[in-house]
């Protein structure tokens, strides 16, 4: 009875394609999946980071606020390698590379942007006149001759870009430049091609 037959095989195979197609569906939407999972990790390290910093009473050193981008890049590194073991075979092409260090950064700057503006806000209210004070050193140091009242309009016009809202904003904006010319660079360390493809081509 090959009717029969056709039937029977189409309900046994029909489950095992379903899984298949799980399968590739999850191997599709999992490149944002694993960004996410990493950026958020890294996101908290570097949040960590900065608490232990102002727990120190360093969180105006700027040299040593540049250790966070030590952990964004390992973020980076470890989260796309492992994206690449894990789904994509050990092989990866430039773009995807670009894509899950990119997309890293990305939620890790969201995290951080949220956590700049909590700080800022609510948990070292002081930290914007604290910018302020080194702001007025740098002017004073940089240009010597500025009259007080120079610099008071000087600081007026910074004063209006370093509210919490707009630090969250501004270095939100910067992480994500910085993450975006980091991923160009690390994207071309992280690539591997799949020769044998290339060679089938």
């Amino acid at each position: 009875m090959p009717m029969l037959d056709s039937i029977t095989l189409f309900f046994v195979c029909l489950p095992v394609m379903n899984l298949n197609q799980r399968i590739m569906e999850e191997k599709q939407r999992t490149l944002s999946q694993h960004a996410l999972t990493y950026g958020l990790m890294t996101g908290a390290v570097v949040i960590v980071v900065s608490l232990v910093l102002y727990i120190a009473n360093l969180h105006m050193n700027r040299t040593l606020g540049y250790i966070s981008y030590i952990f964004i890049i390992a973020g980076m590194v470890y989260g796309t390698l492992e994206y690449r073991k894990k789904y994509l075979n050990g092989f990866m092409t430039y773009g995807k590379a670009f894509s899950s260090c990119f997309m890293i950064c990305l939620f890790t700057g969201i995290l951080a942007a949220i956590y700049t503006f909590f700080f800022a806000q609510f948990i070292h209210p002081g930290f914007v006149g604290e910018l302020l004070e080194q702001s007025r050193e740098q002017i004073v140091n940089s240009n010597p001759n500025m009259s007080e009242d120079e610099i008071e309009q000087a600081l007026t016009v910074s004063a209006r870009f370093m509210s919490p809202p707009f630090l969250a904003i501004w270095g939100f904006l910067a992480n994500i430049l910085i993450g975006a010319i980091l991923a160009l660079i690390i994207g071309l360390f992280l690539k591997k091609e799949d020769k044998s493809v290339t060679t089938a081509v």
